[in-house]
């Protein structure tokens, strides 16, 4: 048995994916991340501009403890003292303190009250008093005020010892030159780290809830089946098939996918291949396309068949013939040899009329055998099918063909979908050879093959007959 790698090396690797995974869920979900960080700087910032200015000034008090005649007595006036401090602290808040401040600045008892306080320093026999206001004048008078009126309460309460403790200002308070609040950038710091942590909590609730395949991995899961490429969302691609630029990432996705399809078995190549989705939309007729031209490109005869008889497509795309084809065909009123149309060195058979009973033709005998005829007359056949769970139609052609590779959307194939279609085939026992991966935005799908080549898409000479509508 192979030895085990050390169990360091596994956790790096674990926690390797796990960044990986944290890193593309935030790619994926980054407009809600975006939102909320918008959303906490503009709370922020609403915060800031409604609060108002709040000045301190403060005056610091000395209190001067007699001093103890013996050993024992100093011990237990230390203690004391640190008690006596946090008392005139106390003092200096309460309400009767209040009224004689409130009497000597001319203002309410309820205006001073709550904006004193008074703070003993450790380990000193200094007491600071802060004041605070909405003008830095009026904060400086109440902090002198509110010392003024410490330092006669110590009086009285002392009155009468024969060694009174004693209180005085060694410095007074000074007007402030900036508010202590709002303090924007603290706010604003404070506004974006809520913001990304929201933002963080709704892309992992989104995540959760969103039953849609979105990354290589889901469509796998999914589909039971191993991913054959990732084709990326390209308004270049939009327009035509494959781009003759080598360097081209969407070029390369359908090379990807078709070195997957005839590397599936190299004994014995696949010959017929059958390209469709689970429902309409996801691209299946888009990648039958453009893996077709993929292999014409390395040199094979390639014949490309509409096998949609509902909602037939390619004639349209490739701005063909649609009346003479797969139905004439299979009607024996139009011969095979007629039937093809050349579209940049593919054999097209396009669906022909659209017949009443597709799912009965697809699988009569004069299907089979044409598929046998096609079989013979090409080095790959490809065709593209409807979608697997409106109709039958699909399940029906998939056991005539050598392989299946299902298509699935970014964001758009339900988890439930791929998994249903997954299940009809196989009941059928048809050879499902793989996935595709279809229109991943370019943030994610570069990623795989940009990092080799270093460059975007280039523009293509190939004719501008496309539509993006080919995915349905």
């Amino acid at each position: 048995m192979p030895e085990a790698p050390p169990s360091g090396v596994c956790a790096v690797r674990l926690a390797d994916v796990d960044v990986r995974s944290v890193l593309g869920l935030l790619r994926r979900r980054w407009r809600a991340l975006a939102i909320c960080l918008l959303a906490g700087l503009l709370g922020a910032g609403v915060v800031t501009e409604r609060a108002e200015p709040r000045y301190e000034s403060s005056s610091r008090l000395f209190v001067n403890i007699p001093r103890a005649g013996t050993v024992a007595e100093q011990v237990q006036g230390v203690q004391l003292t640190v008690q006596l401090l946090q008392s005139y602290a106390q003092i200096a808040t309460s309400r009767s303190a209040a009224e004689e401040i409130a009497g000597r600045i001319g203002r309410n008892t309820f205006d001073v009250e709550g904006r004193v306080g008074a703070t003993p320093r450790p380990e000193t026999l200094l007491i600071d008093v802060v004041a605070a206001d909405r003008d830095p004048e009026k904060a400086r008078a109440l902090a002198d005020a509110a010392a003024a009126v410490l330092i006669e309460k110590i009086a009285d309460l002392e009155k009468g010892k024969a060694t009174p403790v004693t209180a005085q200002v060694i410095d007074k308070a000074v007007a402030a030159g900036s508010p202590v609040s709002p303090r924007p950038r603290v706010n604003y710091a404070l506004g974006g780290i809520l913001g990304l942590v929201v933002g963080v909590l709704l892309a992992l609730a989104l995540d959760t809830l969103d039953r849609s395949v979105k990354t290589p991995a889901q469509a796998t899961e999914s589909f039971r089946a191993p991913l054959l490429a990732v084709t990326p969302r390209s308004r270049e691609f939009r327009d035509k098939p494959v781009p003759d630029d080598a360097l081209s990432p969407v070029s390369e996705s359908f090379r990807t996918l078709r070195t997957a399809v005839r590397f599936v078995n190299p004994d014995d190549p696949l010959s017929t291949i059958l390209v469709t989705s689970s429902v309409s939309g996801e691209g299946k007729t888009t990648t039958a396309i453009n893996l077709a031209a993929a292999l014409a490109q390395s040199g094979e005869r390639v014949i490309l068949v509409d096998a949609d008889l509902r909602r037939a497509r390619l004639a349209e795309v490739l701005g063909l013939e649609a009346a003479s084809g797969l139905t004439g065909v299979i009607t024996r009123r139009l011969p095979l040899e007629e039937a093809f149309q050349q579209w940049h060195g593919i054999d097209v058979l396009t669906s022909g009329v659209l017949p009443p009973n597709p799912s009965e033709m697809l699988g009569s005998e004069a299907m089979a055998g044409l598929v046998d005829r096609l079989r013979d007359l090409a080095d790959v056949v490809v065709f593209d099918a409807p979608p697997i769970l409106p109709v039958t139609d699909s399940v029906v052609l998939s056991t005539q063909c050598d392989g299946v590779v299902l298509i699935g959307r970014y964001g758009q194939t339900q988890k439930a979908q791929a998994a249903e279609a997954r299940r009809r085939l196989d009941t059928v026992g048809a050879t499902v050879v793989g996935c595709v991966l279809n229109a991943v935005p370019t943030s994610s799908a570069h990623g795989y093959y940009e990092e080799y080549y270093g460059r975007k898409p280039q523009p293509t000479q190939w004719g501008r007959r496309w539509s993006d509508r080919v995915g349905r």
